[in-house]
C-alpha cells in the first residue's frame, strides 16, 4: 500500500512540475506551446554557451517542443510530428553576430547534407536580424515545411524534409552544437 501511495505521490509531483514553466538563466520556458493547432510539450531545454578568448559567454536558452517525448537522435529524425525550437538570447546581438553564429554552427555541426543545402542554409541565415537582450528566434518544423520566426514575426519558410533533417542534425547529429545542450534538449 505504501508503494502505491509513493507512486501516486511521485506522479502528482511530476504533473505539478510539468504544469509550471522551467526557468533557465532567468528565462521562463513554458511547459507547452501550440503549433499549427497542435499542443507540443517541452521535450527539453538548456543553455548555449560560447567561448570567446577563453571566456565562456552565456548566449541563449534553447527549448525544444515535440508532440511526444523524443530521447534520441534516431527518435527525433524519425518523428513525423511537428516540432518547435525557441532560442531566447541572453545578450543583445547584432545582425553580423547572428549571421556569424548561425554560419559557424551550420559549418561545425550540420552532418546531414543534400543537393541545394548551401542555398537553403543561406536563405535560413538571411531570415534572422539583430536581437535585443531577451529577443527570440523560433524555428517550427511542420509537415515538410520549416517556418522561421524572428522577434515574433514569420520571416519565411524553407520547403522540404531534407532541410529539416539538416537542421536537426546540428542539434542531434554526431557533432552537435554543444554536447550538454544536446542532452538537455533530449530531456536527459
Amino acid at each position: 500500500m505504501k508503494r502505491k501511495n509513493l507512486g501516486c505521490l511521485a506522479l502528482l509531483l511530476l504533473s505539478i512540475q510539468a504544469a509550471f514553466p522551467l526557468e533557465i538563466q532567468g528565462v521562463q520556458v513554458p511547459p507547452q506551446v501550440s503549433v499549427n493547432g497542435q499542443t507540443l510539450a517541452l521535450n527539453g531545454a538548456g543553455l548555449r554557451t560560447v567561448t570567446i578568448a577563453f571566456i565562456p559567454i552565456k548566449a541563449y536558452v534553447a527549448a525544444f517542443y515535440t508532440p511526444s517525448p523524443l530521447k534520441s537522435e534516431e527518435a527525433v529524425l524519425a518523428s513525423p510530428g511537428s516540432m518547435q525550437f525557441t532560442f531566447t538570447f541572453l545578450k543583445s546581438v547584432s545582425q553580423g553576430q547572428v549571421t556569424d553564429a548561425w554560419q559557424s554552427q551550420i559549418k561545425a555541426s550540420m552532418t546531414y547534407s543534400y543537393p541545394g543545402v548551401e542555398k537553403d542554409c543561406a536563405a535560413f541565415v538571411g531570415m534572422f536580424g539583430a536581437l535585443a537582450q531577451g529577443g527570440v528566434e523560433m524555428v517550427q518544423l511542420i509537415g515538410s515545411e520549416t517556418r522561421i520566426y524572428d522577434s515574433g514575426q514569420l520571416k519565411g519558410t524553407i520547403p522540404g524534409r531534407d532541410f529539416q533533417k539538416a537542421f536537426l542534425s546540428m542539434w542531434f547529429g554526431s557533432n552537435p552544437v554543444q554536447q550538454d545542450l544536446q542532452a538537455a534538449l533530449l530531456g536527459n
